[in-house]
């Protein structure tokens, strides 16, 4: 009965720390940052930002205003039940305080799992540790754009249905808030997926 029951307990615990696995719905994904069991590390909760969604937002405090090496990833895993392409899409506000527009607005992010790329973006790219940059520092905005050696690309992933995938977003820039974490299939306007009234997706246990 004692081994019944620490096994139960056992159980409990891990399931607590378990990472959630969130499935998109009518070809929408949405991920609040803050969902998300990856150590937190340099990325600061932060609620001082009006208008975000969700419980806070998520601020890197790491590298320069300009940039920096990948650090403190996130983790967020995540099915889709439609194939096709999907767009990703950051909701993000820049912090200047100061600094040229052109700073403390990009992170890193990349795929993992079985998907293609959904337009001309090189796959490596998708793959692997590249820049996304965007936002607003007046308001909430989003980050869209990939950047790789001066090359950009809107970030198009050819998605498989039932399939599990992880996006790892990863700080650069100081200063860069981070709100949710979108993505779009082409068959959804992006109107009705940047609608912060949208609710985040479900999710269960991974």
């Amino acid at each position: 009965m004692k081994k019944k029951i620490l096994l139960i307990a056992v159980f409990c615990v891990f399931s607590s720390f378990a990472a959630p696995l969130f499935e998109a719905e009518n070809g929408l994904l949405i991920i609040e940052a803050e969902s998300t069991k990856s150590s937190k590390g340099q990325w600061d909760k932060e609620n001082s930002i009006p208008g975000f969604t969700g419980e806070c937002h998520l601020e890197f405090t790491g590298n320069r205003p300009a940039s920096g090496p990948a650090q403190n990833p996130l983790d967020y895993s995540f099915t889709v039940v439609k194939d096709g392409t999907y767009r990703l899409l950051i909701r993000a506000y820049k912090r200047l305080e100061g600094e040229p527009n052109d700073r403390c607005n990009d992170c890193y992010v990349r795929l993992e799992g079985d998907f293609d790329t959904g337009g001309k973006v090189p796959l490596e790219m998708l793959k692997s540790d590249t820049k996304l940059y965007g936002g607003s520092s007046t308001e909430w905005g989003w980050t869209a754009q990939l950047d790789k050696h001066h090359k950009k690309f809107p970030p198009l992933y050819k998605l498989q249905a039932g399939k599990k995938y992880t996006l790892t977003v990863s700080g650069r820039s100081q200063r860069f808030n981070m709100d949710r974490i979108v993505f779009v299939h082409n068959s959804v306007s992006e109107k009705k997926a940047k609608d912060p009234s949208q609710p985040e997706s479900k999710a269960t246990k991974d």
